[in-house]
């Protein structure tokens, strides 16, 4: 079989402008998605333009094999898994070709977040609103007929479509649209259409709209019958109303088929208006009968969105976020969001007022817990289902929600009856499930509770499965609403459609004759399709095997393999929405290989042997986890909380293990090291590190960049310089401060001991006392990113002794650099095993919350003089991940006459040592240009971070200064002459010597 890849691979890469990838990561990467299912493929294709996807039709079509298309990966039915050539949407063909008044034109890989961040300049919006549209690809949307909360108002995206390009599956490229039957009494014009390929693209469109209005006009009356409107449906193909006066519209009959009829390429879709003023309420219910008696009398309000959540789901919002903690009583049960828009906000608001009047009339126990009328309340609403909808899969125990039977729709007159009788079954089947609806649709996402399946669970899958899709034909459903049948619907479709089935076999005979695309979804003769292919999972796996893989950090094989296992394949790792983080290497390039996501994978497909465990050691391997540069921001804004810095960790200790590391990385990491010598031979150093023809010999010898502004060595070190000062533990006063134990680190120890001063000089203006103990060294934190386990365990073993003793008394240790206090605290645990190691993280905190908890019980001075700045700060990536505030921001912001502004353009693209490396310092400015642009903006005066390497890339290309945070506060406080001295009375800026 590989050779067998090698080969296609071989083939296409002759044949395309893009890539294409057969190697065992990436295939193991591509195999699995957001459902219970793992299929690997053939090789996957990165198409570069339409003609790339062609050129892979054809090949496939000569070949016979499988074509799957994938946009972000995030269906929870399997629909983007398949053994053939996966066409990867989302890398490259992701442009909005172009727009005008009422339509805008765009490539199947856009998402729906970039296109509506485009539109929304222009008062326009694409309306269709998917839960997971950080990511979503309007590829993805267009094959399954993607909905979401507002499609009570707005529908689907089949009502949003003017246009498709779409590649047949013999490669013949048709723009598919409204298709009039004149049509087939046309004859291409050979004086106009000259070109061969414009023909043939004429005459595949007169053959399919020939062939497909016989077969709709003879079975028009089964069609009506089989799919009556008033519910929401995307099993099977859409067949309703497709032939109608004279014109077969080949678009709606086209979406939601998930790539099964042909390859969507890019698409005309119809925007719509922002509204001008919206309303919603968020309200609470004792029971579950009482919110559905008022989901059917606010059906004459004509609604906008109406959501219903479960009592599981308000307790994770509760837990999730402190203004839903206020706003949700833990007696409520369900909860609805209903909204409300409009032309004019008095019009607006008395709808609403009308909509809570009749839920107070149906039911008097019913509380309104929150009203929102302006568009950021409504956003913040909004945020309870796409935040705490997706935490489910944070829940603990042997049981998850499963997302199999998640997507079922009833009439909506038909929800409560569904509700009851759906219970039984539960219970008759000895589950629970989570409920969230869009409720005034009909639409169920049901998730019901049970352990990850294995092979030996498809029969229980399938009867849970049978009995609720059961219960949803008898009420005149269908199982699926707004997700697709991918591998965990399609053996039903038969059922719920009958005779019409018969239709749509016809359909993809039309269309595919030979089967060859996305094979096995919605047409299928295997009736057993849910209960196969389940990915495995590396957990159960370790329960019963011996260990796999010898483990460098503290943590047992068990507990390795949950970790990997906790990635639900959800695909939110995949956002590139400028309010988050997650991931720099993603943004800059969105292959899969960079997603957080992938890391989880390819290690679970390791623990659970279906990728070698040798391969965890390879260059492949190696090439994967150094697109991890243990920033920590997936983890911190993942729904699931996945630990994929530590678990990218252990692999980089595993090939370290096994091979050693490179020499630049060796060098790199031991920047502590170099500190030492630097600042001893402080002269020399910064001759050689200020000269560029040394700085290429360095660069050729070391590895680091000859381009990277360095900072320069101090002639003595901060802990040189105290002597005998601060290291004796302080005799407490009546009435004084608790001691502080002052982690210093190498940056304010070798670079800038003008830093730490700064802060002693803050402690001793708040009369708190210090210990500075002698003895400390580097954190380690370079160490550990870089994978040399044995090494850091060394450095940490050092630091623990010197600071267990004290922690042990409760003194609390205070790092300035932020990435120390992260490594102390929540890494040092990681890779040693001390008994006193635990105390030291509990008792570590970095500067800017240990004084902003002295401002918080009023015990810090504000004694500050006016500093007319304005500043640019930028929060680091570690700062994030110690505490959910900016605690230096909210500090400098104490200063008067400073203007502190947020820089909110991502990580900084450093990461410690990483940046420094000749070898990432391209890809680190590609990372940081959007924080180095705004630096050279010329809007700030200077800028401010707390993490030193965060500041040499704000200072990379410019000579706009960037100081710490707590050398301005030391400088209001008249604390630092030294630093006064650089204050320019004329440019009223600093000057940096």
């Amino acid at each position: 079989m590989d050779e067998h890849r090698r080969r296609i691979a071989e083939d296409l890469a002759g044949l395309l402008e893009g890539e294409v990838r057969s190697d065992a990561l990436t295939i193991a990467m591509y195999s699995s998605d957001a459902s219970l299912y793992q299929v690997a493929p053939l090789v996957i294709a990165y198409p570069e333009n339409r003609d790339d996807v062609v050129a892979i039709v054809k090949y496939a079509a000569d070949a016979g094999l499988p074509i799957i298309p994938r946009g972000a990966g995030s269906s929870v039915t399997g629909g983007p898994l398949g053994p053939g050539i996966v066409i990867d949407f989302s890398r490259r063909l992701n442009r909005i070709e172009s727009f005008d008044d009422e339509t805008v034109h765009v490539q199947a890989g856009v998402t729906w977040s970039e296109l509506n961040r485009f539109l929304r300049p222009q008062g326009r919006y694409f309306a269709p609103d998917p839960a997971n549209s950080a990511v979503t690809t309007i590829g993805g949307m267009l094959g399954v007929d993607a909905a979401g909360s507002h499609s009570v108002r707005v529908g689907s995206t089949r009502n949003h479509v003017h246009s498709m390009e779409v590649v047949l599956a013999n490669g013949c490229v048709i723009e598919a649209g409204p298709e009039s039957l004149d049509i087939l009494q046309t004859m291409p014009d050979m004086g106009s259409i000259v070109e061969a390929e414009r023909t043939q693209s004429f005459l595949a469109k007169r053959n399919l709209v020939s062939r497909l209005s016989r077969l709709l006009d003879d079975h028009a009356e089964l069609i009506r019958d089989r799919q009556p409107p008033g519910v929401r449906n995307t099993a099977g193909y859409f067949l309703r109303s497709v032939l109608k006066d004279h014109v077969i519209h080949l678009p709606r009959m086209l979406i939601g088929s998930e790539g099964t009829l042909g390859v969507f390429t890019s698409a005309r879709l119809y925007t719509t208006p922002l509204p001008a003023h919206r309303s919603a309420a968020l309200i609470l219910f004792g029971q579950l009968e009482g919110a559905l008696r008022s989901v059917r009398a606010l059906e004459k309000h004509q609604l906008s969105a109406c959501d219903l959540l479960d009592r599981r789901l308000l307790s994770l919002a509760r837990e999730a976020d402190p203004r839903f903690h206020e706003l949700i009583s833990p007696a409520a049960e369900v909860a609805l969001i209903v909204e409300q828009t409009g032309m004019h906000a008095k019009d607006v608001q008395d709808r609403m007022r009308a909509i809570l009047q009749t839920v107070r009339d149906v039911n008097l126990r019913s509380v309104v817990a929150f009203e929102a009328e302006t568009d950021a309340d409504v956003e913040f609403l909004w945020t309870l289902p796409s935040r705490v909808v997706p935490l489910l899969t944070k829940l603990k125990g042997a049981t998850r929600p499963l997302p199999f039977v998640e997507d079922m729709a009833v009439p909506p007159e038909a929800v409560s009856e569904f509700l009851l009788s759906a219970q039984r079954i539960l219970q008759r089947h000895q589950v629970t499930a989570s409920l969230y609806a869009h409720a005034a649709a009909g639409q169920l996402h049901m998730r019901p509770f049970l352990q990850p399946p294995q092979p030996g669970d498809g029969p229980r899958l399938e009867g849970l499965a049978r009995d609720l899709y059961q219960l949803v034909f008898s009420l005149g459903g269908s199982i699926s609403g707004e997700h697709g049948d991918g591998l965990s619907r399609t053996a039903f479709i038969r059922s719920q459609y009958g005779a019409l089935y018969r239709v749509f076999q016809q359909i993809k005979d039309i269309f595919d004759p030979h089967n060859l695309l996305n094979p096995g979804k919605i047409i299928s003769n295997d009736q057993h399709t849910t209960a196969k292919n389940f990915r495995p999972v590396a957990e159960s796996q370790l329960n019963a095997e011996p260990e796999l893989v010898p483990l460098q950090l503290q943590w047992s094989p068990q507990t390795f393999a949950a970790a990997a296992d906790r990635c639900n394949g959800c695909g939110e790792c995949r956002t590139q929405s400028p309010d988050l983080r997650m991931c720099p290497f993603f943004r800059q390039d969105p292959i899969e290989e960079a997603s957080p996501r992938a890391k989880a994978n390819l290690v679970r497909g390791v623990l659970a042997e279906t990728i070698p465990a040798d391969m965890l050691v390879s260059e492949e391997m190696q090439r994967v986890a150094n697109l991890c540069f243990n920033c920590k921001q997936c983890q911190l804004e993942c729904p699931s909380n996945v630990n994929i810095p530590q678990i990218m960790i252990e692999a980089k200790a595993a090939y370290v293990a096994a091979n050693g590391l490179h020499r630049a990385d060796w060098l790199l990491s031991r920047a502590h090291t170099v500190g030492a010598l630097g600042s001893t031979l402080s002269l020399a150093a910064n001759w050689l590190v200020s000269n560029g023809t040394t700085r290429w010999a360095i660069e050729k010898l070391t590895g680091i960049s000859q381009h990277r502004k360095l900072p320069l060595f101090a002639r003595r070190s901060f802990l040189r310089s105290l002597g005998s000062r601060y290291s004796e533990k302080p005799q407490p006063k009546p009435g004084q401060p608790q001691p502080i134990v002052y982690f210093v680190d190498d940056f304010a120890n070798y670079f800038d001991p003008e830093l730490a001063a700064s802060f002693v000089a803050i402690l001793r203006h708040h009369n708190v006392p210090i210990i500075v103990p002698k003895t400390q060294t580097s954190s380690g934190m370079a160490l550990i990113s870089a994978g040399d386990i044995e090494a850091a365990k060394e450095v940490a073993a050092e630091n623990v002794r010197t600071l267990g003793g004290l922690a042990r008394e409760g003194f609390q240790i205070v790092c300035t650099e932020p990435t120390s206090a992260l490594c102390l605290r929540d890494e040092y645990p990681k890779v040693l095993d001390h008994p006193d190691v635990h105390v030291v993280a509990n008792q570590t905190i970095d500067a800017g919350s240990y004084l902003l908890g002295l401002h918080k019980n009023n015990q810090l001075r504000t004694d500050f003089t006016e500093l007319n700045q304005t500043i640019g700060y930028h929060t680091p990536c570690h700062v994030r991940a110690l505490t959910d505030r900016a605690p230096m921001a909210e500090l400098l912001a104490l200063i008067p006459g400073l203007t502190v502004a947020k820089i909110n353009r991502g990580c900084s693209g450093m990461a410690g040592a990483w940046g420094v490396s000749a070898k990432n310092f391209r890809t680190s400015l590609r990372l940081g240009w959007g924080l180095i642009s705004e630096m050279r903006s010329g809007q700030f005066t200077l800028g401010a971070t707390e993490c030193s390497t965060c500041k040499m890339q704000m200072e990379q290309g410019t000579d706009q200064p960037t100081l710490h945070p707590l050398k301005l506060l030391a400088l209001s406080y008249g604390l630092m002459p030294e630093l006064e001295k650089k204050l320019s009375p004329s440019k009223n800026r600093l000057v940096l010597s």
